[in-house]
């Protein structure tokens, strides 16, 4: 018979060597994983059943893969807007909405080449939309429009991973200091050096109730918000963007070679414009873009500028202000609506995630 000490030495030691398989992992382990993810992204590809076409998303075109007709020329019907005008954002109830985020989801897809995408099949989010990504340390933050509670206006969602996508958190809406009457959406997350999150987003709440009845939108208005711990944010002063006429819409930011670049999405035209700033909270209207998609994402990658589109299309340049259609896009074949909003962040693997919505 064994004596009792040595039975928990052999315990003991059982343990940790379990512990050290748990958080090192096996390297052939780890070869296998990234050459069975590597095969599945070669074998996906778009279902032939999910044609090339235009899809009216709430109130916006959007162009779906690459149709061969050019957007129609009437437009998306006014009585399927997620929000009528002037409503009040305690008559906001989601659930009874036929249109809107309430029936959209956040998921995500993993690529090799930032071309080729392979959706994993999991929700993150239900009753949410409009997601990006921000990458700090070793967390995924994703960020997006919350819709689950009727009778609330907007607010914004947030789920975390600490190991690239294995696992996720459950939501939680973050707390915005300052926000007032506002209601944040189209939120576009960008890490500072200092290691602080600026979270910037479009104010729906002032364009939807002064929205004229001619239907012009009314100036747009970009704002942004700071955070240290990807949570609580304190609204910053001043307004980072302001654009009239046909508006802007989904705000997405970066930095390039010292200067800062807004890309946002235009109704007229369905373009990209782009503006400019030293400082990242002052920006100047510099031109457009691209023709031809809105809802942008900008990635910079190896000397090549991908921009994804709603669709999801791709387009790339050499500069990052003026891009050409590649002729690639992807569709997740869950999505009985449109596949948009796209948001691409890099894992350690050499692999990429895009997170964006369904339908």
């Amino acid at each position: 018979m064994k004596k009792p000490g040595i039975l928990l030495v052999v315990v003991i030691a059982m343990i940790v060597v379990a512990v050290i398989l748990r958080f090192t992992g096996n390297g052939d382990d780890v070869s296998e994983t990234n050459t069975s993810l590597a095969n599945t992204l070669a074998d996906s590809s778009t279902p032939d059943s999910l044609a090339d076409t235009w899809i009216c998303d709430g109130t916006a075109w959007v162009k779906q893969g690459n149709p061969t007709g050019p957007q129609p020329s009437e437009p998306c019907d006014p009585d399927h807007a997620a929000i009528p005008t002037g409503t009040a954002q305690g008559d906001m109830n989601w659930s009874t909405m036929q249109e809107g985020p309430y029936r959209d989801s956040v998921t995500y897809a993993l690529s090799s080449d930032l071309l080729t995408w392979s959706p994993r099949k999991v929700i993150l989010a239900d009753h949410a939309s409009v997601p990006a990504a921000v990458v700090k340390g070793d967390t995924i933050f994703v960020y997006f429009v919350d819709v689950s509670t009727d009778g609330e206006p907007e607010q914004l969602g947030m789920v975390q991973t600490d190991d690239e996508g294995a696992t996720w958190t459950e939501r939680q809406i973050l707390t915005i200091e300052g926000l007032g009457d506002r209601a944040p959406a189209d939120p576009d997350p960008v890490l500072l050096d200092d290691g602080r999150i600026r979270l910037y987003f479009f104010d729906i709440n002032e364009a939807r109730m002064n929205k004229p009845a001619s239907g012009v939108e009314p100036s747009n208005k970009i704002y942004s918000a700071i955070s240290d711990d990807g949570i609580h944010f304190t609204m910053e002063d001043g307004v980072r963007f302001e654009r009239g006429g046909t508006g802007i819409f989904d705000p997405d930011v970066n930095l390039y070679d010292g200067v800062w670049y807004l890309y946002g999405g235009v109704s007229e035209g369905n373009q990209v414009i782009y503006a400019t700033s030293d400082d990242g909270l002052t920006f100047t209207e510099a031109g457009v873009a691209y023709t031809g998609g809105g809802v942008p994402d900008v990635y910079y990658h190896d000397g090549t500028y991908y921009l994804y589109t709603a669709g999801i299309n791709i387009a790339t340049g050499t500069t990052p202000t003026s891009f050409s259609d590649t002729g690639s896009s992807f569709r997740d074949s869950d999505s009985e609506g449109a596949t948009a909003d796209p948001s691409v962040v890099p894992l350690s693997n050499g692999f990429y995630l895009m997170v964006y919505k369904i339908q």
